[in-house]
């Protein structure tokens, strides 16, 4: 073997050991893989114009998005520690990955996520809404009504507007953005009639929750729904069947956390009987 072959040679191998190096040095800074961590219940992954059922392990790229159904959860990982939770019922599309993060459109539902500092951060659009953290715990819902983010440690921009730790900001669809401190507990104070007997053939149901909560109070007779105002407020009329009602009411805001209030009223439609005497 001569002189040039054997220095041709060297030069391979130094440049194949070189590239081995830099991959082991900086290729964790330019590529980031989005992993399955878990999976729970119905959960799949549309991929290429295809459906199947999400599988522990699987990668995630741009482009792919998951769905979870009612009973379904799924746990999504990414750079050191990161990690976004899809709730139930909840639809997200990867819009793109790459070296400083991931995106994710929240298309429905809701996800919760932890991103850790180290430049690997996490955008969420959500009903024309932007949602970035590079350092947080948080949760962003989407519904029909409107987007809702809150923090529970780090700051979140909404828009470019900050959400602190501690702090809930809804957007309702039509609106003005709201702001009022998290809570474990979803409020629910009910305003009962005062009589518990009535020949009417509703029941108006009244009281405060959540600005933005759905609420839905039932009967055996009938269901009637209202959103909460911008104060909390809500008032519908539910149907009473003849006798004994029970009347339930259930409160449901965007973070799916619910407060429910029971109530018994009595109707009596039977007009009374008027006695006649003939003598």
């Amino acid at each position: 073997m001569n002189g040039e072959v054997r220095a041709f040679l060297a030069l391979v191998v130094i440049a194949v050991l070189g590239w081995v190096g830099y991959q082991m040095l900086f290729s964790d800074s330019t590529t980031l893989q989005v992993v399955l961590e878990d999976v729970r219940g119905k959960v799949e992954v549309e991929s290429r114009g295809e459906r199947a059922p999400a599988a522990v392990g699987a990668q995630i790229g741009a482009s792919d998005r998951l769905v979870s159904g009612a009973d379904g959860q799924a746990v999504l990982a990414f750079g050191d520690q990161n990690k976004v939770t899809l709730e139930p019922n909840t639809s997200v599309q990867v819009t793109s990955v790459d070296a400083t993060g991931v995106r994710l459109s929240l298309e429905d539902g809701r996800v919760q996520a932890t991103i850790r500092p180290g430049g690997r951060g996490l955008g969420i659009t959500a009903g024309g809404r932007t949602v970035q953290a590079s350092d947080a715990d948080f949760a962003v819902a989407r519904t029909a009504d409107g987007v809702g983010v809150e923090s529970t440690r780090g700051a979140v921009t909404v828009d470019g507007t900050e959400v602190k730790a501690g702090q809930r900001t809804l957007l309702p669809r039509d609106g003005t953005p709201l702001q009022m401190p998290t809570s474990d507990v979803l409020l629910l104070q009910m305003a009962w009639p005062t009589e518990q007997r009535t020949v009417a053939g509703t029941v108006r149901v009244q009281g405060t929750t959540e600005p933005g909560a759905r609420v839905r109070a039932k009967t055996a007779a009938g269901t009637a729904e209202a959103t909460a105002g911008r104060d909390g407020a809500f008032s519908v009329d539910v149907m009473l069947a003849e006798g004994e009602n029970a009347v339930a009411v259930e409160s449901v805001n965007i973070f799916g956390q619910v407060a429910k209030a029971d109530w018994r009223v009595a109707r009596d439609s039977t007009p009374p009987s008027i006695g006649v005497r003939i003598e």
